[in-house]
């Protein structure tokens, strides 16, 4: 066993973790805000889905993000910009388009299907790698491709509690068990 195999069960076991605080909710449930200020699940799912394609397929290797070589921001009825959903304003979330259930799932199945591919390529080697051409925290330094890889484990695992937490508040979802 090595770095891959953790990083993989990691990035198995949260998307495992999604798929049962997604189980059988209602197109209302998916876009249901706590208040008026924050996020619906939909819009999380997809923020968590856009930032685990940028690392993979935009940072770590070079096969482009899915949201764009797939179509998958034709399928949400968005521009294939570079949106990841950071700062966007009640009102954007607010506005998110309505997609259905089978689409998020989609994207995220093949977002996941990537992680695999792009992970069992990378060698030890490649763990102090930085891109510094894309490298999103400039004027800080390119992040290492450990880093990364961590970051995608904690920054997914952060919002699919967000997303079980939300599910919680939903009336009616008050004895869901995750």
């Amino acid at each position: 066993m090595d770095f891959r195999d953790v990083t993989l069960q990691a990035i198995d076991d949260f998307s495992t973790q999604l798929d049962a605080a997604l189980e059988s909710l209602s197109p209302d449930q998916w876009r249901w805000r706590p208040t008026p200020t924050a996020n619906h699940i939909l819009w999380t799912v997809w923020h968590l889905t856009r930032v685990e394609d940028g690392w993979l397929n935009w940072y770590l290797s070079d096969t482009g993000e899915r949201w764009k070589t797939r179509g998958w921001a034709e399928k949400f009825g968005m521009s294939a910009r570079d949106k990841w959903g950071f700062g966007d304003t009640t009102e954007e979330v607010g506005a998110f388009p309505d997609v259905p259930a089978d689409v998020v799932a989609g994207y995220r199945a093949d977002v996941l299907e990537s992680a695999h591919s792009v992970v069992r390529e990378m060698s030890a080697d490649d763990l102090e790698t930085t891109n510094p051409d894309r490298n999103p925290f400039h004027p800080r330094p390119a992040p290492t491709f450990a880093f990364v890889l961590a970051r995608i484990s904690v920054e997914c695992s952060q919002h699919i509690g967000q997303v079980a937490y939300i599910r919680g508040l939903i009336p009616g979802q008050e004895n869901w068990k995750s």
